[in-house]
């Protein structure tokens, strides 16, 4: 009897990581895994692969200040998030 548990465990756990690292997404061509994250070059974004083509996409939050600030402005040599502009010296 614990064999058989044994081999079930084992086959939940494979049916489980195919669902979940075997499945891919298609960001422009790039393939990505479950869990996996795609920065596209030359813009301050981010993409997430969930599994299942499912896709989510992060941007750089909007600021806006009523104080007279410095805006250091987005720096796309830098990853995500680094790359966001964002405001200094309030």
């Amino acid at each position: 009897m614990e064999s058989v548990t044994f081999v079930l465990c084992l086959l939940v756990l494979g049916a489980h990581a195919l669902l979940v690292f075997g499945v891919e997404c298609n960001i422009d061509g790039h393939k990505l895994n479950g869990g996996e994250k795609y920065t596209p070059k030359g813009t301050c974004m981010e993409y997430e692969c969930h599994g299942n083509g499912a896709v989510s996409l992060v941007e750089c939050p909007m600021e806006l200040s009523i104080k007279a600030c410095k805006e250091v402005e987005e720096d796309l040599s830098k990853p995500y998030p680094s790359c966001c502009s964002y405001f200094e010296d309030c």
